[in-house]
């Protein structure tokens, strides 16, 4: 079997091919280009730099699992040397680790890079700090908003101990553990951190938006561990999903919701469909004035979802309204404070969202529509979810239910979706459910799969702009 060199130089992200049979350049070059979708047209790209020859260490496993099946062989020399300065942390006694969560940051010190996928509500900030911990070594944590900036400097000095350090809302202040966020980094540049860091840790790193974000960060990042935690990683690397994998590498452990639900960790969802009485609209061409007519401003639909969240708030759930749009969250808390019901609206524009929270939390506020939650925020109180935005991303649909599923001493957490019947809102709406059924496994309400016939295997389906050769 012939073998392809490469080697990963110190304070380096790419693997650099030292020496190859010719055809094993055109190979790799093949497997790491991709299609860019631009609506109308398409672009290949490519992560593979054929004058550097050289590609991102992240996709080495997927480079050696390609070349192995064209009969070559990948041998790696790693030249990096791990960086940073001894992490002086204690770990809290107060907080045991659960199964599922040691075996994820066994896999994580095994493997030095990687993705964990771990479910909304599974502890992924637990798991993250348990890695940084058992490293012992400073830690570079990547976040994409103040709300999760803050978060995690909440948690880091609960859990460890030690004050975290800010990168980002207008802080440069660097510590042991800092966290910073995406944003600010690319803005100042890496280079103006001042302390070294040997662990870098991406939050959220599903966020296929932003993949040309991560991927420039993690190409100027070069510390040998690195780690991304998702609860909703990609399930098939399409278009430039690649790039996330190139900066952190692919995913090493993967938990279901349905198993952590099985074992009591996360609370049973119950799912109910929201029927309104729908009207005829006249036909627009632009979706904003679609949506809005549709969606937004729509008197019978909004009067459903008001008639469902005072039902389950005066059954005692915590609701959280899921919008799209600012105008739409407003207008649903007045209808909302006009049934009497102790309600506010939640976006990033909000000034005083902290105290909203702790209000929320406390139960002085039952009702809380939102823009903001749909990633990262801890909300444990939230016991129902309705899906008053509609769309289709699978993704946003996780990440916002997901705010609800936590253990509520043996109860269920309620999400509900509204029905449109327009057809591409119904359309929207099947996305969603399947979205629900593929996450949820058997907890899935097989009622609704009879009465919508959601077909699971549509989703499997190669979508346009996967790699070539995958």
């Amino acid at each position: 079997m012939k073998t392809v060199s490469v080697k990963i130089p110190d304070k380096s992200a790419k693997a650099i091919i030292v020496n190859a049979p010719p055809k094993a350049y055109f190979l790799i070059e093949n497997l790491l280009t991709y299609k860019r979708d631009f609506g109308k047209w398409e672009k290949s790209e490519s992560i593979y730099d054929p004058y550097e020859r050289s590609f991102p260490i992240g996709v080495i496993p997927r480079v050696r699992e390609y070349l192995k099946s064209k009969g070559l062989r990948l041998r790696v020399k790693d030249e990096r040397k791990v960086y940073g300065i001894p992490l002086e942390a204690q770990w809290s006694e107060e907080i045991k680790l659960r199964p599922y969560q040691k075996r994820g940051v066994e896999k994580a010190l095994k493997a030095g890079m990687g993705v964990l996928a771990l479910p909304v509500g599974s502890g992924k900030t637990i798991v993250g700090l348990r890695i940084i911990y058992e490293l012992g070594v400073s830690a570079l944590i990547i976040v994409h908003t103040k709300e999760l900036l803050y978060q995690w400097a909440t948690q880091i000095e609960r859990v460890l101990g030690v004050k975290a350090g800010l990168v980002g809302d207008n802080n440069w202040i660097e510590r042991p553990i800092t966290v910073a966020m995406i944003q600010t980094l690319l803005s100042r540049g890496v280079d103006k951190l001042e302390l070294p860091y040997g662990v870098v840790m991406f939050d959220e790193c599903h966020r296929t938006s932003a993949a040309q974000k991560f991927f420039e960060l993690g190409m100027r990042l070069t510390q040998k561990y690195r780690f991304g935690l998702s609860a909703t990683p990609w399930r098939r690397v399409k278009g430039e999903e690649v790039k996330i994998e190139g900066a952190i590498g692919p995913v090493i452990y993967e938990i279901k919701a349905d198993t952590l639900i099985r074992e009591g960790f996360l609370a049973k969802p119950r799912f109910k469909v929201l029927r309104y009485e729908s009207e005829k609209v006249p036909f627009s061409e632009r979706y904003k004035e679609f949506y809005e007519e549709m969606v937004m401003n729509h008197k019978e639909r909004n009067k459903a979802i008001i008639e469902e969240a005072v039902n389950l708030a005066k059954k005692g759930h915590r609701v959280l309204i899921d919008v799209k749009r600012i105008e739409h969250g407003e207008n649903l808390v007045k209808m909302l404070k006009e049934k009497e019901i102790n309600a506010e609206f939640l976006s990033s524009q909000t000034v005083d969202r902290w105290d909203i929270l702790e209000k929320f939390k406390s139960g002085e506020i039952n009702v809380l529509t939102s823009t903001l939650l749909k990633e990262g925020v801890d909300i444990p109180e939230i016991s129902a979810i309705i899906l008053a935005g509609g769309g289709k991303s699978d993704i946003m649909t996780i990440q916002t239910i997901g705010r609800a599923l936590r253990p509520k001493n043996g109860g269920s957490a309620v999400i509900v979706d509204v029905l449109d019947n327009d057809p591409l809102l119904f359309t929207h709406f099947i996305e969603r459910q399947k979205a629900l059924m593929s996450y949820y496994g058997k907890y899935y309400d097989k009622a609704l799969v009879k009465e919508f016939g959601i077909d699971e295997s549509s989703k499997k389906k190669k979508p346009k702009g996967h790699l070539t050769n995958l």
